[in-house]
């Protein structure tokens, strides 16, 4: 199997089970950093594993790779030349993405991390939304992908970092399609977890969520929170970090 095609495959199994996700950045004094978004499918695997016919002569399998999202445009740039412009202009935006593929048989472990470094948080804007055309490429007929309910937005003023949520007025055929999807995602998505993790060079004095985990040396927060929860309500994570 191609290793694109894995990297599909796996993207579409994500629906089947629970997972979590992990959005992860780091913040640098000058707006720069890095951002990783991951998805730990290890729940998944084990089932898989549980399922499967156990072969004692069989090799564990391992992977550890990247695959360079400008190559996945260049092989399906005639797909995309069938999007508008806008469409185009999105994915070609992320061009610099790496994708990383971690995946363990005998510790069950599958991980799958969208990787980019940025020059400002601007760059980040409505990042969501860009990684799930990633989808679209694979898709023959092009499909409508889920309307999302919000666009997200990462602001620094002054010691202040804002992680901005803006709420969106969904057509009523896409408000059908969204409640359609949240419907027949149930169960995935009442055991999955969304976790937000923030490093900052500077020592962080409040954070307006409540619940948000400060690590001891004060510049690393950590969040929590179901999956279906953020999806119904994505105002829940719209908060203030106040730096030193």
């Amino acid at each position: 199997m191609k290793l694109k095609n894995l990297f599909f495959l796996v993207l579409f199994s994500v629906l089947a089970t629970s997972c979590v996700f992990t959005e992860e950045i780091n913040v640098n004094r000058n707006g720069s950093g890095n951002y990783s978004f991951k998805i730990d499918m290890s729940e998944m695997m084990k089932s898989m594993g549980e399922l499967s016919p156990k072969d004692s002569l069989a090799t564990p399998e391992k992977l550890d790779t990247i695959i360079y999202f400008k190559d996945i445009l260049e092989e399906r740039k005639d797909s995309i030349k069938q999007l508008t412009k806008e469409e185009q202009e999105l994915l070609y935006s992320l061009e610099e993405f790496k994708i990383r593929m971690n995946m363990d048989e005998e510790t069950n472990k599958m991980i799958m991390d969208f990787n980019l470094d940025f020059e400002n948080l601007q760059e980040l804007a409505d990042m969501e939304k860009k990684v799930s055309k990633i989808q679209a490429l694979n898709d023959k007929k092009q499909e409508e992908s889920i309307p999302s309910k919000a666009d997200v937005t990462y602001e620094m003023n002054g010691n202040t970092f804002h992680r901005k949520v803006t709420l969106k007025k969904l057509s009523e055929e896409e408000e059908k399609v969204f409640n359609n999807s949240i419907e027949q995602s149930s169960s995935f998505l009442e055991g999955s977890l969304y976790k937000v993790i923030y490093h900052f060079e500077n020592e962080i004095k409040k954070v307006s969520f409540e619940g948000a985990q400060i690590s001891p040396n004060k510049r690393t927060l950590t969040i929590e929170i179901p999956m279906d929860s953020v999806l119904k309500n994505p105002r829940l994570l719209d908060f203030e970090v106040l730096l030193k």
